[in-house]
């Protein structure tokens, strides 16, 4: 049998790259069948946007956010509790584990190759980059996808943050409902308690929401109404984050500002 090798998705020839709909239907075939072995792997990113609003995947086309390879990988949140499986079960779904970031960071993220998809990350109990986006306890809402709240704190905890990330922000505000529970509505009140004792994050959330109000200004697939519901929203947001009581911990943190960093920048990525 050959070896495998491990080559990055930007390296692969289009002619011979994955469908979008090869993506969409692994990311559900890997979730389903590591729920049957008591393992939570729930898709993150814009696969998952594509599950929860199927019918308004037109609109996110047209944004242009997905280049030419359309999807580049499956991101995973999964629990550290069941991580020692994982390997076997991604082998058994036809991928291999990276070796190199299985050494230097196994015990937080791994990278599989080599099966249908070109690559598979695979994130355990948080995603902790600017700012971390804790999955413990979480992976049970949706059958497939981590939480539009989750996924939302995904996109706000990007200090640098693009056009695409921006537009993400922007296409899920339109599609998405906001209530106060995690049933395929945007949690408010979680993404609010998730802020009220991390000034840190706060801030880098809600620089972004004005970040956002200001983009959409730019973006022409959007119509009159839809730019206005997005700027209405992310009021509604912040309105709701600054009601929340926040802790002593966030005061304290709150005196020192940007003075001081507030955000991790000790990271790498692909």
């Amino acid at each position: 049998m050959p070896i495998k090798e491990f080559v990055l998705p930007k390296d692969i020839p289009l002619d011979i790259y994955p469908k979008p709909e090869v993506f969409l239907t692994e990311g559900k075939r890997i979730a389903e069948e590591a729920q049957k072995l008591g393992i939570h792997m729930r898709v993150m990113g814009p696969i998952a946007l594509h599950y929860y609003f199927p019918d308004q995947i037109d609109l996110y086309a047209a944004l242009e956010r997905l280049a030419d390879r359309y999807f580049t990988d499956i991101d995973f949140a999964s629990y550290d509790k069941t991580r020692g499986k994982v390997v076997k079960f991604m082998k058994e779904m036809g991928y291999e584990c990276e070796p190199q970031t299985l050494m230097m960071s196994g015990k937080t993220r791994h990278i599989y190759y080599g099966g249908a998809v070109p690559m598979i990350d695979v994130f355990f109990d948080k995603l902790d980059y600017c700012h971390p986006i804790h999955y413990k306890d979480r992976l049970h809402q949706d059958p497939w996808s981590v939480t539009l709240a989750d996924i939302l704190l995904q996109k706000l905890q990007i200090w640098e943050i693009n056009d695409k990330d921006l537009k993400d922000i922007e296409y899920l505000l339109t599609a998405a409902e906001i209530g106060e529970d995690d049933e395929r509505k945007i949690n408010q009140a979680y993404v609010a308690r998730r802020f009220a004792d991390d000034w840190g994050f706060y801030h880098t959330a809600t620089t972004n929401l004005g970040r956002v109000k200001a983009h959409v200004e730019t973006v022409k697939v959007f119509t009159d109404a839809q730019k206005q519901k997005i700027k209405d929203r992310c009021d509604q947001f912040l309105e709701r984050i600054e009601a929340e009581p926040k802790t002593r911990g966030w005061q304290k943190r709150a005196k020192k500002g940007t003075a001081k960093p507030w955000y991790n920048t000790n990271f790498s990525d692909w």
